[in-house]
């Protein structure tokens, strides 16, 4: 087995050596250790959700006592759907609670319940009980949303209505959560959506005249999609993920129980609310994390204008009912690297105050001003981000920062450049190291549209507050 604090050490003076970035593969680095393998293990897939970390990542660093001592707080500023959280409390040697922030509040859910361990004979019997009622449902109501008939037939919404009413009738809240995750694995597999396409896209086998093979098989999907049966798929999706909980279980009784709770939703200014039920937030009462109370932040923010979270998880938001159809544009303005901005923030040079930043910003800007002002923006969004990390965080913890570059407009934004400068020079961080692993798909759309250009290399950024 590696020694992993060794190896950082290692990193660490070849980085402040010669300054360049490292290139390694964390997969590679975790591959002498047989639990650290991942694909279906644990709850890692009881849902899809885009751009999700590398397992490997948090699992290297998490590895090490270096980075962080066995009893500190582990926090991700962008959790997601809980990656970090759940590597945090299933590490069989090193254990730690972990804390997240998140601003969907369907990743929040599927966070909550990818980390949340029930117990197998209470929620066996919730499964047959829910079964039951599902298929003997007389009464119940169909969610009513702008684009539902566009995107969904008529048996198929009848179908998710009776599984959705009966889920709203389950009392104990991590149970029904629990289901409405199931309920939500399953939406876009029987919508008419293109399942190779992250933001919800029409199947229309006219698309592919040119492809008779690819026509064919797309016409078999739309017949597949048109006749679906969301019952026996949401059943089978209750089985696989019972399946996936029971190795948490397990994990927890060899190991020893450890707890992950997502507890806010912007990470500008950490705060300590609930999640309730659905993956809401309850704000009253809310308080700041004080200062120096988190002994390790690892996380990846949004990249600039390159992930639709929200557009991308629009249908199963609007069918749980987690956020009312005219709260979609809000909620997606308030998203760090979003695309909503206005005319009026744009008629003048969006500058940020540094100089790495605002020169490409300047260039970006004599092309496209909207483009330019979502940079200007994003790097404004993470410099808050980032003086917050520092407060939250202990002395000598460490913040485990990955990102990609974009290119846009035919610019290269070098993202870890500007952003390891806003956590050296105005969120008072050192840069131990710098390192480089090269993008393998898992839910990263890597190839763009012109404004968005590739993302083929994640770079890891080790900061520490000194």
């Amino acid at each position: 087995m590696i020694d992993v604090d060794k190896q950082i050490r290692e990193f660490s003076e070849e980085f402040q050596k010669n300054k360049h970035p490292i290139r390694v593969s964390f997969r590679s680095l975790c591959s002498q250790w047989a639990w650290a393998k991942r694909s279906d293990v644990y709850t890692h897939l009881m849902h899809r959700y885009p751009a999700k970390i590398l397992p490997y990542i948090p699992i290297y660093f998490l590895s090490s006592t270096r980075i962080a001592e066995p009893d500190d707080y582990v926090m991700d500023n962008f959790s997601g759907t809980g990656t970090v959280l759940l590597e945090s409390i299933v590490h069989p040697y090193l254990k730690r609670d972990a804390l997240g922030i998140e601003i969907n509040p369907l990743a929040r859910l599927i966070a909550k319940v990818k980390t949340t361990p029930l117990d197998e004979a209470s929620l066996s019997n919730e499964i047959a009980d829910l079964i039951l009622r599902i298929k003997s449902i007389k009464d119940y109501d169909v969610p009513e949303f702008s684009s539902r008939d566009f995107w969904f037939p008529k048996h198929t919404q009848v179908e998710l209505a009776k599984i959705k009413s009966c889920i709203e009738e389950v009392e104990d809240i991590d149970y029904r959560d629990f289901f409405l995750v199931c309920l939500s694995q399953i939406i876009r597999d029987v919508s008419l959506a293109d399942p190779k396409i992250a933001p919800p896209v029409l199947l229309k086998a006219e698309h592919f005249s040119k492809n008779r093979k690819r026509q064919l098989e797309v016409e078999s999907l739309i017949k597949k999609k048109r006749n679906a049966q969301p019952i026996s798929q949401f059943i089978m999706a209750l089985n696989n993920n019972f399946t996936r909980l029971k190795a948490i279980n397990k994990n927890h009784r060899e190991n020893g129980e450890h707890k992950a709770r997502v507890i806010w939703d912007d990470a500008r200014a950490i705060k300590k609310g609930y999640l309730k039920g659905g993956g809401k937030i309850e704000r009253r009462g809310a308080r700041p994390i004080r200062n120096g109370a988190i002994g390790l932040v690892i996380t990846s923010p949004p990249y600039i204008n390159a992930q639709k979270y929200i557009r991308t998880t629009r249908l199963e938001l609007l069918w749980l009912n987690l956020v009312k159809e005219n709260q979609l544009k809000d909620l997606d303005r308030r998203l760090v690297g979003t695309e909503r901005v206005t005319p009026d923030e744009y008629r003048e040079m969006p500058l940020i105050g540094m100089k790495s930043a605002d020169y490409v910003v300047e260039k970006i800007f004599r092309k496209n001003r909207k483009r330019a002002t979502i940079v200007s923006r994003y790097f404004k969004d993470m410099r808050e981000i980032m003086k917050e990390t520092y407060r939250v965080l202990k002395p000598r913890g460490r913040f485990i920062l990955v990102v990609g570059n974009n290119t846009i407009c035919q610019e290269l934004v070098e993202n870890h450049k500007i952003l390891a400068e806003i956590g050296t020079h105005e969120a008072g961080f050192k840069l131990d190291t710098l390192l480089v692993d090269a993008i393998r798909s898992r839910g990263m759309i890597t190839k763009r549209h012109e404004t968005g250009g590739m993302l083929e290399d994640e770079y890891v950024l080790v900061l520490s507050k000194d």
